[in-house]
């Protein structure tokens, strides 16, 4: 049986095989959604198994006895897998078991962020700096910087678009920002970098602080996520307000 790309205003029929899988559902809805990513599927009206893709990661799902399903891993390589049931880390595990790195995921739950903390945290920018929005013309800065990737948007016009950022600027030089690495109907991926230079200073705080003041006031779902072993992200997500949600298992394929 072949493996098939299905395009993207085609891929709502994929819905029912990840319907149950929450801790990356901004992720799954992106792609679903056509978005962004790559969805391959087993058959592209009736599917029974399905693989969801951004660059350097990966989610399965469906019936995982399918022959397709045996295919969709064993092809998978250089990325990071989420097994979103028992029997996918099974399939996973049996197909590239010896090669696999584990790495335990955290996302935190915004139910008890507070706009009036925020607003506080937001203002305490360092460096006389203000936050600006990103339009198009700051997300071509940033990609000339080298600053960000922004894998959940086709271009930076498709970016300036539907995306969400803001950033903090020194003498014209973008320092620091927070943008909506992919987004969906429902909410956005959290994404912020900070020059090298400029951190520990508080800038990731203040740039955050206003990125989720907007999305609350417009009814925007802020997901936020971060590995274990990333300290710096799981430090700032508690300081901004988030409260600890659901652990999720990584599979890295080298």
């Amino acid at each position: 049986m072949n493996i098939i790309s299905i395009d993207p205003d085609k891929r709502s029929v994929l819905i029912p095989l990840f319907a149950d899988y929450l801790p990356q559902r901004i992720f799954i809805h992106s792609v679903l959604e056509g978005h962004s990513g790559i969805a391959l599927v087993d058959s592209k009206t009736n599917p029974r198994v399905a693989q969801l893709t951004h660059p350097g990661w990966a989610i399965l799902g469906g019936d995982v006895t399918h022959p397709v399903a045996h295919k969709l891993v064993e092809q998978l390589s250089d990325m990071w897998i989420i097994p979103i049931s028992e029997a996918w880390r099974e399939l996973i595990f049996q197909i590239h078991g010896h090669h696999l790195k584990q790495m335990p995921g955290i996302t935190f739950s915004p139910k008890s962020l507070n706009l009036k903390h925020l607003r506080s945290l937001q203002k305490r920018i360092p460096f006389a700096s203000d936050i600006e929005h990103i339009d198009l013309s700051l997300a071509s800065q940033l990609k000339n910087e080298g600053l960000s990737s922004l894998p959940g948007f086709s271009s930076l016009a498709d970016f300036a678009e539907r995306g969400i950022g803001f950033c903090a600027k020194i003498e014209g030089r973008i320092i620091s920002h927070a943008v909506s690495l992919m987004q969906c109907r429902e909410g956005i991926h959290i994404g912020i970098e900070t020059h090298p230079d400029f951190r520990n200073k508080g800038l990731a705080t203040a740039i955050a602080a206003k990125l989720l003041v907007h999305c609350i006031e417009r009814g925007v779902y802020p997901h936020w996520s971060a590995s274990s072993e990333n300290a710096a992200s799981i430090h700032l997500a508690e300081k901004l307000g988030y409260v600890h949600d659901t652990v999720y298992e990584t599979l890295g394929v080298p």
